[in-house]
């Protein structure tokens, strides 16, 4: 009796117990932070655009039809062409960085990639700076006072903007598709020509119709470059920057957002029906490895058409980019160029706290966003909860609507108790790390799928609960997706601008607004200084954790191979 040894199995039946609670703790908390910080503000701002001054109330749908179908018909002028050339062009990019080789395509490729760290203005600015009444090229080029303001520069600047996007889209498709197509039509004497247009562009269908509705919907969700550029062209989204912070009026800026909710809803459906699509166009390839450069070049017509228009386009990312860093360290005076630290000391001296800011939310922003994302993904792809698909709709709602429903809801939803935060650091992180959960969320389910779920039952076989298999299986083997997730969240929080511009206060500025304020104001060289700077920081923190993920992995790797031997 003395020596019977103590009985461990109450010790682990509680802690079993504390490790469920533990776990569904957890899950509620998520469940709890999806509906309140998404689902929720949305509602409110769908209740706020039916209230009236004695209760419900259709009156000012009435006022928006009659009153502002002129700029719904701007609005979808405008989108139509944006997002027209902006495929077609998307397209031409592709194809050229998909056949360009090896070396070159990576060269390519990081254009579009820094093209995307962008902050959201700085395609209209460049596009003053080069083509306004004093622009470099118009005046300075050809002599020429031309008036820059108007419906072709807001197309000419959502065109290039986002046809960065659409081509990485594009390229994507590209290289999963078979190049045994490829191969088969040229050994059937088929020129090369003739298999692009015949063969390769038929079976991107799919993608471009993607390409063109997700192009349509940032159009008609973007305000920054109608109300730099489109001077007395207004659209929707103008109207909606204008009714809340010029006059105020939410029910009706409510109401406007409802109304490009029920379209983007309905292309959203869409776009993820033709995604369905391109997986079938890859599906079943087994070379998807094989590159195209090494097998295919483009001759001939064909040729001329896609370097002209890549070339068009790369040649307009470099004067953008140019001109913002010339027009950050010179100045125009007298038709004379001359350099000056004006603008670098200017932001020195003025505008550091904005970026000491801007920095601090995106990190907390990168960290905190890529762990709930991985985390929300875990329980609904992995443990496949009840309700996981209603759950992942949610999350997807906030990175499908315009920016300004996002930011309104949040206005409406935290503008009194019990949860007052409006004024406050708190509703501009929450309104950052919510707006682009899907992205995280969608990356580690891919990360998941990666994972056998034999692992799962291998540990639990061995003893460990749900809590357990998530902590020492499941987080320790997606960090290529918290990487991923941390990239996109900080960058994302560097260049937004359409969600939190409503929520941000003037003693908490972010650099992106210091931006668009310059820019309003006609300071064109802070302004490209700001942007410079956006640049710089966001670029340097996405080479450098990247950096420090592939040393770590390769250090993990080498560690691994020495002690098997």
């Amino acid at each position: 009796m003395k020596n019977r040894k103590p009985r461990e199995k109450r010790a682990s039946f509680y802690d079993a117990h504390f490790y469920n609670i533990l776990d569904y703790f957890i899950l509620a908390v998520l469940v709890a932070g999806v509906l309140i910080f998404i689902l929720y503000p949305l509602l409110c701002m769908i209740r706020q655009s039916f209230v009236g001054e004695e209760g419900f109330s259709t009156e000012v749908y009435k006022s928006i039809f009659s009153a502002n179908l002129q700029l719904v018909k701007n609005s979808v002028f405008v989108g139509v062409l944006s997002a027209f050339f902006s495929t077609i062009l998307g397209l031409l990019v592709s194809i050229c960085v998909w056949t360009a080789g090896k070396k070159l395509d990576k060269f390519l490729e990081a254009i579009l990639l820094i093209s995307m760290v962008s902050p959201p203005f700085i395609a209209s600015l460049a596009y003053i700076q080069l083509f306004g009444r004093n622009g470099l090229i118009t005046k300075g080029v050809f002599g020429l006072s031309l008036n820059p303001y108007g419906w072709l520069g807001v197309v000419v600047m959502q065109t290039l903007f986002f046809s960065s996007l659409n081509a990485l889209m594009i390229i994507g498709m590209l290289r999963k598709m078979d190049m045994s197509l490829v191969r088969a039509s040229f050994d059937l004497g088929a020129s090369s020509g003739y298999t692009l247009w015949r063969i390769v562009v038929p079976l991107l269908k799919p993608v471009l119709l993607s390409c063109f509705l997700l192009s349509f919907i940032r159009s008609i969700a973007d305000f920054g470059t109608p109300v730099v550029i489109g001077g007395r062209f207004e659209t929707v989204s103008t109207e909606i920057y204008m009714q809340v912070i010029g006059y105020s009026r939410l029910d009706k800026s409510a109401a406007l957002n409802v109304l490009l909710l029920i379209p983007t809803i309905l292309v959203f459906i869409l776009y993820r029906y033709l995604m369905q699509k391109n997986e079938k166009v890859i599906s079943g390839n087994s070379n998807k490895t094989v590159e195209a450069g090494d097998t295919f070049r483009v001759r001939g017509l064909s040729a001329v058409i896609v370097w002209l228009g890549a070339g068009i386009f790369f040649v307009m990312m470099a004067l953008e980019y140019g001109s913002i860093f010339l027009n950050s360290f010179s100045r125009n005076l007298r038709g004379k160029i001359t350099f000056t630290t004006m603008y670098l000391d200017a932001l020195l001296e003025r505008n550091m706290d904005t970026f000491i800011r801007s920095v601090e939310y995106a990190f907390i922003v990168a960290i905190v966003g890529s762990l709930i994302g991985i985390l929300l993904s875990y329980y609904i792809e992995r443990r496949k909860i009840k309700f996981g698909g209603v759950l992942d709709f949610i999350i997807t709602l906030p990175y499908m609507l315009p920016g300004s429903c996002f930011g309104i809801g949040y206005i409406l939803a935290f503008n009194h108790e019990p949860l007052k935060l409006t004024g406050t650091a708190v509703i501009v992180i929450l309104n950052m790390i919510y707006k682009q959960m899907s992205i995280t969320t969608k990356a580690s389910a891919s990360s998941l799928l990666q994972i056998s779920t034999e692992l799962d039952a291998a540990a639990r076989d061995l003893g460990a609960n749900k809590f357990l298999v998530m902590k020492d299986v499941i987080l320790p083997n997606v960090k290529q997706a918290f990487a991923t997730g941390f990239i996109n969240n900080f960058t994302s929080a560097m260049v937004t601008a359409g969600a939190v511009i409503f929520l941000v206060t003037p003693g908490q500025k972010i650099a992106v607004f210091t931006l668009f304020d310059c820019i309003n104001t006609g300071r064109y060289g802070e302004a490209s200084m700001i942007a410079t700077f956006i640049i710089v920081i966001t670029i340097s923190v996405n080479v450098l954790f990247s950096i420090i993920v592939a040393w770590k992995g390769k250090k993990k790797r080498v560690f691994r191979t020495e002690k098997h031997k």
